[in-house]
């Protein structure tokens, strides 16, 4: 259980960094985007070995509810790391930081 809540907290964090990334590449700032870019891709991989590591466990332990908690706990934490984040930045974007800044 403890491994799923981690996969969680991961993934909260992986959604906030896309949603970082994906609104800094339509600003006007390419030092922003990178540190979003950097965070986002980091993030993501380790996501990723956090979620092979729940499919791999199910597989050699037939554990398959296992692996329906640990796709529902990603798709909330998921959600909710994107929706938080874009109000975050709703409220600090200023500048060439903005969306759609030139």
């Amino acid at each position: 259980m403890i491994e799923i809540i981690i996969l969680a907290c991961v993934a909260f964090v992986q959604n906030m960094a896309f949603t970082w990334v994906s609104r800094s590449r339509n600003s006007g700032d390419p030092t922003y985007h990178r540190k979003a870019a950097y965070c986002s891709n980091g993030i993501w991989f380790l996501t990723n070995i956090l979620i092979w590591k729940q499919v791999w466990t199910a597989i050699e332990t037939g554990s398959w509810l296992h692996l329906v908690a640990a796709g529902a706990a990603y798709c909330i934490a998921t959600s909710e790391g994107s929706v938080f984040m874009m109000k975050r930045l709703l409220k600090s974007e200023k500048g060439k930081q903005r969306v759609g800044a030139r």
